[in-house]
């Protein structure tokens, strides 16, 4: 009986130890399970008071010598007193293991099942330091010779602390844990009750610092889904980094369906300005920015109001970007400032231009005058002649302020969007060019109210569509408009015969239908008319006389009907005809031979009869080009005479005709390679009916050989 008390005082000392005030560090444990050096946990020094598990060993010793009759006289005291102190400790030992047991509890219900700890212990060593000494046995668990795990399994194992102060483990094995840490279920066990040392294969520390076995099976399983980690990890960051790079190029190559061949113009004469201030991403509530919008909505309307519109952006360039001085110390115009929506309506340009990605812009939304920023900033008829820069000189009138008249980007400078209306405010335009760029959309028809001073217009090369607007009807200054190469489409525009004084027309390259009015023929400054590659059909105009100025009337590839103009041949300055690709019908005018300005006669591709003239006339001298092929009706004897003798031919297209006759070896020696001005380019013919040694010979339409 007195052995089952001493191992139940034994078990509860092991297990109950009572609460620290501060929690110790628990040594490291290296891979063998043995502590390393110098990481034992550092003791204040003070009096050094007997562990209560050192109590309890000295009151099984006393037991046990009492039983033994080996008491000795220094530890007898008188019976009531020591009675009354041993009741006191066993009062507190019993409050420390009620204390230490819901402890437990609590950790047993937060951490259901337990951590199997491993103990790897020398048992030859343990041996050696007992020398065979039984009653050294029951008390050498010594940190030093060996280390002891703790796992709550099932109430099976307890933790306690050896007299020494060091943290050690003692446990009792049952068959399911041995049987985790790859252990035989039978226990050896020594003579005081522990079970004897045994070496665990692996051993990892949790956070609490407690030993925990795995089996080789729980550490392949591991490094497994170790593996799978860092693979899936892997795998989402190569996902990432191709939606990274996939997307912008998917968005740069698919925005713009219109490719075309872009080249870079020359670099800038004078280094870029410094870059426009970075808009605030929030809608701004400043008063002052307000104030703005409700200033310009007549103008822009509730385009004003939308973030990320091209007015949005420049309403708050000029509320917080604008660094320019203004009159009163600061920086930036408002609403007030003369001059303030001028510089709005330029800023506008900008973004609605897509500014930022411009070949050339210096100066652009910079602190200088917007007569100085670059396409501004020059001299044209009219404009800048002052030394103002592309602006008129504003007066001595107060309010007045000098104005834009000049807006030339030249080309390929990399300009997209559509022009805005807001541009008809600017009245003293005089010259507009942005060619060869990426214009898109119809031309405001503000342009042609606001406009009335505008001389020159250039657009050609971009994309823009619908047609001219009717609103620059009668612009009496009007004398160049280039809209060739784009996409406008629908009935000819009329408008172009109200502007007396137009005298370049370029409309070549895009999908304008109907007819010509005879309206063309009026325009007496009109000096070159081209509107080939389209789609207009009917008559030529028929209303020339000796007053007209045209110099170039070109009409190739539509769909023109009926005999070639005769009054043109009053034209006295006509130099270049083209008619080609029509379904022109009749003979060439007689008038026409006496065009003796005459140099390049393109009316291939139509149905074009009679003869040339045999007899010479003014027309032959200055002739340069004659392309006549592919019209069946042609035939007679080509005079060759009228050729021989002038050094200026430079083409001679007589193929698929019914012209008879032969090419002497003076016109083949025109073709020699080292001649320059005087080289004779092209020589074809229907070799079979005209004799040609030298030319690219042709039948029925198709080429039989060529020369050399």
């Amino acid at each position: 009986m007195a052995d089952d008390e001493e191992e139940e005082l034994r078990r509860q000392s092991e297990g109950d130890q009572p609460k620290k005030k501060k929690k110790k560090k628990k040594p490291k444990v290296d891979g063998d399970g043995a502590a390393e050096d110098g990481d034992a946990p550092k003791k204040k020094k003070k009096k050094k008071k007997k562990p209560v598990g050192d109590e309890l060993e000295d009151r099984i010793r006393a037991k046990e010598q009492a039983a033994d009759g080996n008491i000795d006289d220094g530890d007898q005291k008188p019976a009531a007193k020591k009675k009354k102190k041993k009741k006191k400790q066993l009062d507190r030992l019993d409050e420390q293991i009620e204390a230490r047991q819901r402890h437990e509890q609590q950790q047993e219900d937060d951490y259901n099942g337990g951590v199997a700890v491993a103990a790897v212990a020398a048992a030859a060593s343990y041996e050696q330091t007992t020398n065979g000494d039984d009653s050294k046995k029951k008390n050498m668990w010594n940190d030093n010779n060996a280390q002891y795990g703790t796992r709550n399994y099932d109430g099976d194992i307890e933790m306690a602390q050896q007299g020494n102060g060091e943290d050690a483990y003692c446990f009792e094995a049952d068959t399911e844990i041995m049987a985790e840490i790859q252990q035989d279920t039978t226990v050896q066990v020594d003579e005081s009750g522990g079970i004897q040392a045994f070496v665990a294969e692996t051993i990892e520390i949790d956070g609490a610092d407690v030993g925990i076995i795995k089996s080789d099976a729980e550490i392949e399983a591991e490094e497994k889904r170790r593996y799978m980690k860092w693979f899936g990890a892997a795998v989402c960051c190569l996902v990432v980094i191709v939606l990274a790079v996939a997307v912008p190029l998917t968005l740069k190559y698919t925005t713009k369906v219109i490719n075309r061949t872009r080249y870079v113009s020359d670099p800038p004469t004078e280094p870029p300005s410094q870059m426009p201030s970075i808009m605030p991403s929030g809608q701004p509530t400043s008063l002052k920015f307000m104030e703005i919008v409700d200033f310009l909505t007549p103008l822009s309307g509730d385009a004003l109001k939308v973030q990320g519109s091209p007015q949005y952006k420049a309403a708050m360039w000029m509320e917080s970007g604008d660094m320019m001085p203004n009159p009163r110390g600061g920086t930036g115009l408002s609403i007030d400032d003369a001059g303030f929506t001028q510089r709005y309506i330029m800023a506008l340009f900008y973004y609605a231009m897509d500014g930022d990605n411009w070949v050339q812009k210096q100066g652009w939304l910079s602190e200088k005058s917007e007569c100085e920023w670059f396409g501004i900033d020059g001299i044209s008829e009219g404009c800048g002649n002052d030394g103002i820069g592309g602006c008129i000189k504003r007066s001595d009138l107060v309010g007045d302020y000098n104005k834009v008249c000049r807006l030339a980007m030249g080309r390929l400078n990399n300009l997209f969007g559509e022009l805005p209306k807001e541009l008809g405010q600017l009245r003293e335009m005089r010259y507009v060019e942005i060619q060869d760029d990426w214009l898109i959309g119809e031309i405001p028809s503000e342009l042609g109210k606001g406009w009335r001073k505008l001389h020159t217009f250039l657009v050609g090369g971009n994309v823009m569509s619908g047609g001219f607007p009717k609103s620059f009807a009668n612009n009496e200054f009007l004398g160049t408009v280039f809209i060739d190469r784009n996409n406008f489409n629908g009935t000819w525009p009329t408008v172009f015969d109200t502007l007396k004084n137009l005298e370049w027309l370029d409309a070549e390259g895009n999908d304008f239908s109907g007819t010509l009015s005879d309206g063309i023929g009026e325009l007496k400054n009109l000096r070159i008319f081209n509107v080939n590659n389209n789609s207009i059909s009917g008559k030529l105009p028929d209303t020339f006389d000796e007053s007209n100025l045209i110099e170039d009337f070109e009409v190739a590839y539509n769909e023109f009907t009926g005999p070639l103009p005769e009054s043109l041949g009053k034209a006295k300055f006509l130099k270049d005809l083209r008619a080609s690709g029509n379904e022109l019908s009749g003979g060439i005018p007689v008038s026409y031979y006496k065009l003796k300005n005459l140099e390049e006669l393109y009316i291939d591709n139509n149905r074009i009869v009679g003869e040339l003239p045999q007899t010479y006339e003014p027309f032959y001298d200055g002739l340069q080009e004659l392309s006549i092929h592919t019209n069946k009706g042609i035939k007679g004897r080509f005079p060759v005479e009228n050729f021989e003798d002038t050094l200026r031919v430079k083409v001679l297209a007589l193929h698929n005709t019914e012209l008879t006759g032969q090419i002497t070896e003076n016109i083949c020696s025109r073709l020699d390679p080292n001649l320059s001005y005087t080289r004779l380019m092209t020589l074809t013919a229907d070799c079979d009916k005209l004799k040609c040694s030298c030319c690219t010979c042709y039948n029925n339409g198709k080429i039989v050989s060529t020369y050399p």
